[in-house]
């Protein structure tokens, strides 16, 4: 490989390292509720704050939803469907614009989670970009995870 080839697919793999990193909005919530929230109080967060782009839905699924039951949720296909993920998907004018897929453990809540406020026995729950959140941050045994509820 020449040496300009090579530099090429260094500054490449670096870019493309650091994009999968920093652009996580899981980790942009996490990262917020760290900056904002005092220890032990609730804080109002928005997730449009958190957004570079536009939309005017977003759907936080659980990870037991199935494909149809999101398909049928958001109006329109979802692309390279895997079970067991917890997703955010969001939709400007009906398709899709941004959608994260997050690991799971169905055992336990993994540290840096965050958990929406989905009630049991539901796949999902719809919010809009002005939607303000109760923001949380609790303990689990090897970490902590992040609970936003909407602000009623």
């Amino acid at each position: 490989m020449n040496p300009e080839m090579k530099r090429f697919s260094i500054v490449t793999l670096s870019l493309l390292l650091l994009c999968g990193c920093s652009g996580r909005l899981e980790q942009k919530i996490a990262q917020r509720v760290e900056d904002t929230c005092q220890p032990a109080r609730a804080c109002v967060i928005r997730i449009k704050d958190l957004t570079d782009f536009e939309w005017d839905k977003m759907y936080a699924f659980e990870y037991s939803a199935e494909l149809y039951g999101i398909e049928q949720a958001i109006g329109t296909s979802y692309p390279d469907f895997v079970q067991f993920k917890r997703r955010m998907v969001f939709l400007k004018d009906g398709r899709i614009v941004y959608r994260e897929d997050q690991a799971t453990n169905i055992e336990r809540i993994l540290d840096g989670q965050v958990v929406f406020d989905i009630p049991d026995g539901e796949d999902y729950r719809v919010y809009g970009p002005d939607t303000q959140f109760l923001a949380t941050k609790e303990k689990v045994d090897d970490g902590v995870y992040y609970e936003l509820s909407e602000k009623r």
